[in-house]
């Protein structure tokens, strides 16, 4: 399998974006919509593999580098899901 060396700033940075970007507005903005959960599913499969392509530069075992990718990929799924049900509860709230 072709692995590509992903700087650490590159990797980081996109770290980042995603966990913010996505998870905080980008998913929850996917749950209002029909079909938004099943894209949620493929961003953050897409993620999980993209994730596992930055970590096998660090020459860190197999195992370890899923467990890191699935980890990240999964965390901006669980903060869009918490920033939607916040928005939902507070919309609720006002009226």
């Amino acid at each position: 399998m072709l692995l590509i060396d992903f700087p650490n700033g590159l990797a980081g940075s996109v770290t980042i974006a995603c966990l913010v970007g996505l998870g905080i507005f980008g998913y929850p903005w996917l749950l209002k919509r029909n079909g938004g959960a099943i894209l949620i599913g493929a961003i953050t499969a897409l993620l999980a593999l993209l994730f596992y392509a930055f970590d096998r530069g660090s020459n860190a075992p197999m195992a370890t580098s899923i467990l890191l990718a699935l980890l990240w990929a999964v965390a901006p799924t669980i903060v869009g899901v918490l920033v939607f049900r916040l928005q939902r509860g507070s919309a609720g709230d006002a009226g």
